[in-house]
């Protein structure tokens, strides 16, 4: 199995394993998502559907209101959040969900991790590592 490391900057602390969910894009919030059901609304987006809860969810970085901030609210939040690019909204989202978060990465994460990828977020620290199947 390969490791690849990511550093980043803390933005939220704490440390998980899971599974990652790969958003090509930015993601938005406010109509675009459900916290209710856990998952994107906004019906042209590859995420379209499909439940974070519990997700490494990694995306580029979050654009729109402060409705971004229904990623973190609710039963059905993500497990940790991987972001390229750290704005208001990504942080406050991170604080209000409680999970780990890692932010202003050296790459984009998006370029490395697959949808399916198990990542360990250390929110701690400010870094990830990427498991990735030979």
């Amino acid at each position: 199995m390969k490791e690849i490391r990511i550093n980043g900057r803390k933005e939220f602390g704490g440390q998980i394993t899971g599974e990652a969910l790969v958003s090509p894009g930015p993601l938005e919030g406010f109509t675009n998502c459900s916290p209710a059901g856990g998952f994107v609304t906004e019906r042209n987006h590859p995420l379209y559907g499909i439940p974070y809860k519990g997700k490494i969810l990694v995306y580029t970085y979050a654009r729109g209101s402060g409705g971004f901030t229904a990623y973190g609210q609710g039963a059905n939040i993500a497990g940790a959040f991987v972001h390229h690019k750290s704005n208001a909204l990504s942080a406050t989202c991170a604080s209000l969900a409680r999970v780990p978060s890692v932010s202003d990465t050296e790459i984009d994460p998006t370029t490395v991790i697959e949808t399916g990828d198990t990542v360990f977020v250390n929110g701690d620290e400010g870094y990830i590592v990427v498991y990735k199947k030979d």
